[in-house]
């Protein structure tokens, strides 16, 4: 299945954003109560207070989980903490991918107004928990802008078809053990070879945690997570590691990777096509307000279509912007992209089983 872009690059570091993979060319709309977008756009000035307020809830919700599962592990035992331990690996899993979602909104300088202040908060709340920092992944993330839908794609979980295969690979780890496996490899490749450009389209996947994994970042990772564990072992709580540590390496990467298949895969895409070699083209969705989709694509990603076409606006403003957006002859392209999680991933997971995959 072939698919094609709409527009060319831009330098990532221009405000005048228009002509993005799919993405309609704003700097020519305009709107019969706020003038032309590009005078409205100046308006819209991100609003910190909440960005960071929706983060902490992330994080206060998902130590809470941890706590929660302590406390009545530490009260009724380790064997009780295992019965109801997927429960509580479920919220860590899901509280864990609405954090990292807020790596996007630092990654556009949306955190706070000083760029220096933007990146250190953000490495050391969000980053955490995660081994990378906010630079190295907006260096990758910019590519995954420019280039949505082909074969320079930096972000490409969507290359994956949601079969019932993939859900079970995805939750047991071996989806996540083929990407560790493939960014060992890529790395070695690219020490051997000098053509960037080629070693890139080995796997796009790979690429982007070469570039990101750095030794602070890593170990900075690395002792949040032993902190978990070590308080969970001290009060002798070795079900709570356990669901901790299986969160974190299972259900936190299937979380995180179904997102964006939902975002971003096309629902005619057949199972069987290699997206490494076919053009996948450019496709984004706006999901709904409920609590479930505000949180599971927290950070504004349950209406990324609006981040997509214009990704200067912080998602603290994305009201304003879908206002302005469904009172021009856009709107018939924002009511087509509807949708919610559910039904997507319904849709999805019935198109791979009629493949019969």
């Amino acid at each position: 299945m072939k698919g094609s872009l709409l527009g060319t690059a831009i330098d990532p570091s221009s405000t005048d954003v228009g002509l993005l993979p799919g993405s309609p060319d704003l700097r020519r709309l305009s709107n019969p109560k706020n003038g032309s977008w590009l005078e409205f756009r100046k308006t819209l000035r991100p609003n910190y207070f909440r960005a960071w307020f929706e983060l902490f809830l992330c994080i206060v919700f998902l130590i809470a989980g941890f706590a929660a599962h302590l406390y009545l592990t530490h009260w009724y035992g380790n064997a009780f903490g295992l019965k109801i331990g997927i429960l509580f690996a479920l919220w860590i899993g899901f509280w864990l991918n609405a954090v990292l979602t807020f790596c996007h909104e630092a990654a556009h300088y949306n955190l706070a107004s000083d760029k220096n202040r933007n990146d250190v908060f953000s490495d050391w709340t969000i980053w955490l928990f995660f081994p990378q920092s906010t630079k190295s992944y907006r260096r990758s993330h910019w590519q995954h802008h420019l280039h949505l839908g082909d074969h320079e794609d930096t972000e490409i979980s969507y290359h994956n078809c949601l079969s019932p295969w993939f859900l079970a690979r995805a939750i047991t780890g071996a989806h996540l053990t083929t990407l560790v496996v493939r960014y060992f490899f890529h790395k070695k490749l690219l020490g051997a070879t000098k053509n960037v450009a080629t070693a890139t389209q080995t796997n796009s996947d790979a690429h982007t945690a070469a570039q990101s994994v750095d030794g602070i970042s890593f170990l900075r990772a690395i002792a949040a997570h032993t902190l978990f564990v070590v308080i969970a072992l001290a009060f002798r709580c070795y079900s709570t590691a356990i669901v901790w540590l299986f969160a974190v390496i299972f259900l936190f990467p299937f979380f995180a990777s179904i997102r964006q298949i939902l975002e971003h895969r096309a629902l005619p895409a057949l199972c069987e096509t290699d997206f490494m070699q076919e053009l996948h083209g450019p496709v984004n969705r706006v999901f709904g307000k409920d609590p479930f989709s505000i949180f599971f694509g927290a950070a504004g990603f349950n209406r990324h279509l609006l981040h997509h076409w214009d990704p200067t606006v912080s998602y603290t403003r994305f009201d304003e912007m879908q206002l302005f957006l469904t009172e021009t002859e856009l709107q018939p392209r924002l009511k087509a992209a509807k949708s919610t999680y559910l039904s997507t991933f319904a849709a999805l997971l019935k198109a791979a089983v009629r493949n019969g995959l």
